[in-house]
């Protein structure tokens, strides 16, 4: 396994107006809160505001058209959207996509055996001890 070395990471400090260095991070960075600064943040908070409203609506606007075309769509099921896109791309001359369209369908249609839940049971209730042991040698176990 590789070992990383951690490098300490300094961080950078800042030059105050009085000339002194500190933390970025320091309290002694905090600006004052003063009338104007509190208006300018009143006034972006109450644009931030409007704005989500606007978006918020365009939202719901947006989800119930969406809800009205699907609405008019029938019922397909993935099979009948694979096939349809099969033969898009067929009147497409596009092979490729056709090709690997066909290849999911077939999964659908004909599942592989090992896909397929298969549980095969030997009756051994029945059997005596010399059918029990033909039964083992046959099978070389």
């Amino acid at each position: 396994m590789i070992e990383q070395e951690e490098e300490e990471v300094k961080p950078t400090l800042v030059r105050t107006v009085n000339g002194k260095f500190r933390h970025p991070n320091s309290l002694a960075n905090l600006r004052m809160i003063t009338p104007e600064t509190a208006r300018e943040a009143q006034k972006k908070s109450s644009a931030s505001q409007k704005l989500n409203g606007i978006l918020a609506a365009e939202f719901k606007t947006t989800a119930k058209a969406y809800q009205r075309v699907l609405a008019d769509l029938p019922h397909l099921s993935s099979l009948d959207v694979l096939r349809m896109a099969m033969h898009k791309a067929l009147q497409e001359d596009n092979f490729e996509d056709a090709a690997r369209y066909a290849n999911m369908i077939a999964e659908y249609e004909n599942p592989k055996l090992a896909r397929i839940e298969q549980t095969n049971t030997n009756k051994t209730v029945d059997l005596t001890d010399e059918e029990l042991k033909k039964i083992i040698s046959e099978e070389g176990l």
